[in-house]
């Protein structure tokens, strides 16, 4: 090589002398990269050069970098003409060599000399995962230490068998996306990267396994019974061939209406309990569970009904008397005309104070009352409970104890915590006596707070606790002691603080509008908890309008808008606040007013009959075909047919689509008395037609006729008048008759029962 003239750094104008002796000294000869008759390794590079012969000499410096003429990298090397430099990895690399003199000055660079270190290793691959697997696929992903291309092979074995497309692109971070696979299979696989070199790495083998096909099919059900009906609840309970979710829909119509909260856990054996029914009531239910999937399986109806109300007359107190008096005790009889149980109050005044409970059902009732004052009038009363909890209490009555002397503790009856807040609660309690006034309270029953002694000689009592936690269980007991200096302490007690204040707003559900004229409209909606009233409406949603607001809490709403514009379209959006004055706004509900009053009334009911069965009668029906039909309201006498809208009892009102098949059931019935019925359809706007009647005798079958007055089957009467009138004439009259001399027959053998308050039910 030859050498070329070096040029002069900028810091060696400091020393001029140095810079003369060094310009003439690095005339050496070219700098050389040795060739392959000199043993060098891939990674090494062996540089020499002529030497420089300036007597000032103190050394080399070896220069060079990746890119020409700029030199990244400097060592010096001592006063040696060669060195290798070593360690080097795959690429081009760049050398020149200056020369320093003892003063510290650098010659220029000699010339440049490069030299070119293949790349014989492969990548390295790291992180080979799968990924984001389907039932018929994933995603392959890797990561390699250069650029390289991305390959994956696959297959049910170590053979593979499959490859994806080589992206020939160089990249460090891989993906392969994996498709058409079969589900719930094994799969190995393994990745492969070529770097820019042509160097080839392979990854070890690795196996991932698709996922199960997807479930389409909802959980059978079982097993579907009703269980623990009482008067206002039952159980329902079933079963799933698979983990699923737990719901029942329920209400008095095949509509329900209601639905039991959700049970989101997964779980085969169902159980839902229904809460708040009416006594005595026909409810139908179904049965719904969604699986992980979210199939859902929904039951066919079933039915159940709830026991009779409970006894709600309370016992009857009779012969009440104080007897064996004595100085600190007396006992007090009386009689009942039915199991109940034994209460006496007690005390120096008509409000007592003081009580003595036996909780045995017994008729005749016997109480002894000690540790009273001697030489004092106490009033009291008895109280008796029968079984259903209903109770009685007597007037009040007087005894009067004898003298003797102060030696006992006051008696402490009625002891109570009251008013209790999430931060506060009052302790009262009676005593027999006047006394003092203090409690022991705290988390637990050694206590450890007291509230101050009020001394003052008191037969009612009352402390305030304040300071207290939220939601947390205190224990308690009271003290007091009388004037004589006797000390009572009651046992312990506990009451729990209350929550945190309510500051949840109401839910608002079934919101609706209805009865609609070209001025008005009707909007309902229901709350899950008593809250108020009012409605917000307008042209827009921006409302701008609201009707008078109700203050009456409760939970099925009902607001009239008024005033309103024919024809328009109106928004309007319920508001309700609860007791705690949290408000809830509804969704918006869009409502098209007509341009003219709805004044015609449905279509009469078509085909009304009735069926006479054991205790029962069968009622059956189509609804009217009339777009604006909402329901039927049936009515009926024991007398004759009803003739308008509040004429005779109602037995239900039952709703249902036009043209649809309607059904009720009317039980609890005396067998060979004839019903007459009416059968009103109404429509959206509350017209409503009363022009469908059928009769039959329940446990009986009585001759019927049609519009065509052609014999009926199935042991029913029915008549259904052409003319929206009542029947009549000799129909009618061979009806009477009939009932007149079945009655006459039936009382006279004392069989005639006429039907209870409330006996009528609607079969929902």
């Amino acid at each position: 090589m030859t050498t070329s003239s070096p040029s002069i750094p900028q810091n060696l104008k400091s020393h001029p002398s140095s810079v003369l002796s060094l310009i003439g000294a690095l005339l050496f000869a070219a700098l050389v990269v040795l060739g392959s008759g000199t043993p060098v390794f891939a990674a090494d590079a062996i540089l020499s050069w002529d030497a420089n012969t300036e007597p000032d000499l103190a050394r080399y410096n070896v220069h060079y970098g990746t890119s020409s003429g700029s030199y990244t990298t400097v060592i010096p090397v001592g006063l040696v003409t060669s060195y290798t430099v070593t360690g080097l990895g795959p690429g081009t690399y760049y050398f020149a060599v200056t020369a320093e003199n003892t003063a510290g000055g650098l010659s220029g660079f000699s010339n440049e000399v490069s030299k070119v270190v293949p790349d014989t290793t492969p990548p390295v691959i790291s992180a080979v995962a799968a990924s984001a697997i389907t039932a018929s696929g994933t995603t392959l992903t890797w990561a390699t230490n250069e650029a390289s291309t991305s390959l994956a092979e696959f297959g049910l074995t170590t053979s593979y068998g499959s490859s994806t497309a080589l992206d020939s692109t160089r990249v460090t971070a891989h993906t392969r996306t994996l498709s058409g696979l079969s589900a719930a299979t094994t799969y190995h696989y393994r990745v492969i990267s070529t770097d820019a070199a042509g160097n080839t790495a392979v990854s070890a083998d690795n196996t991932f396994t698709t996922a199960s096909a997807a479930d389409t099919t909802p959980p059978g059900l079982s097993n579907i019974t009703s269980g623990s009906v009482t008067s206002a609840a039952a159980s329902i309970t079933w079963v799933t061939n698979e983990a699923a979710t737990t719901q029942v829909d329920y209400g008095t119509t095949t509509a329900y209406g209601a639905s039991t909260t959700l049970d989101a856990t997964l779980v085969t054996a169902h159980s839902a309990a229904l809460v708040g029914l009416q006594g005595g009531t026909t409810y139908h239910f179904r049965v719904r569970s969604a699986d992980a999937a979210g199939n859902v399986a929904v039951s066919g109806d079933a039915t159940f009904t709830t026991l009779a109300a409970p006894d709600t007359t309370a016992p009857t107190i009779s012969g009440v008397v104080a007897s064996s008096t004595g100085a600190t005790s007396t006992v007090i009889t009386w009689s009942t005309n039915e199991p109940s149980t034994s209460v006496v109050d007690y005390g120096l005044g008509t409000s007592y104070g003081s009580s003595s409970t036996d909780t045995t059902l017994v008729t005749s009732h016997s109480r002894s009352l000690i540790g009273l004052t001697a030489s004092t009038t106490y009033h009291f009363r008895v109280r008796s409970a029968d079984a259903a909890g209903n109770t009685a209490s007597s007037a009040d009555f007087v005894f009067t104890t004898s003298a003797q002397p102060d030696t006992t503790a006051p008696t402490l009856s009625s002891i109570a915590s009251g008013s209790v807040t999430n931060a506060g609660a009052t302790i009262t309690w009676t005593t027999n006596e006047a006394s003092t006034t203090q409690v022991d309270y705290g988390t637990t029953t050694a206590y450890g707070a007291s509230t101050t002694l009020n001394a003052t000689l008191v037969t009612a009592h009352s402390a305030a606790l304040s300071g207290l936690q939220t939601a947390t269980t205190y224990n308690y007991r009271v003290r007091s002691a009388d004037a004589a200096g006797n000390v009572a302490v009651s046992t312990n007690r506990t009451f729990t603080t209350a929550a945190a204040p309510d500051t949840t707003g109401p839910t608002i559900s079934n919101l609706a509008a209805g009865n609609a004229t070209p001025t008005s409209v009707v909007v309902t909606w229901s709350t899950n908890e008593p809250a108020t009233s009012w409605v917000e409406f307008g042209l827009t949603t921006a409302y701008g309008q609201q009707s008078p607001a109700s203050a009456t809490l409760v939970s099925s709403h009902s607001q009239t808008l008024t005033g309103l514009t024919a024809g328009a379209t109106y928004h309007v959006r319920a508001q309700s606040a609860d007791a705690a004055g949290n408000v809830s706004r509804s969704n918006d509900l869009t409502v098209v007013l007509p341009t003219v009053a709805d004044t015609t009334a449905p279509e009469d009911v078509r085909q009304f009959s009735a069926t006479g069965e054991l205790g029962q009668i069968r009622l059956r029906w189509n609804n009217p075909p009339d777009a604006d039909f909402v329901g039927v309201q049936i009515r009926f006498r024991l007398d004759r047919f009803p003739t308008g809208p509040t004429d005779g009892e109602i037995l239900g009102d039952f709703s249902g689509q036009p043209g649809e098949a309607g059904e009720a059931l009317h039980d609890g019935l005396i067998d060979g008395v004839t019903y007459y019925y009416a059968a009103a359809s109404y429509d959206f706007s509350g017209n409503r037609q009363n022009t469908a009647f059928a009769s039959a005798m329940s446990g009986a079958s009585l001759s019927s006729l049609n519009e065509d007055s052609s014999p009926q089957t199935g042991g029913c009467g029915m008549i259904i008048p052409r003319n929206g009138d009542p029947p009549s004439g000799p129909w009618q009259a061979a009806d009477l008759v009939l009932m007149a001399l079945v009655a006459i027959y039936l009382m006279r053998r004392r069989l005639v029962r006429w039907p209870a308050a409330g006996a009528v039910t609607s079969p929902g």
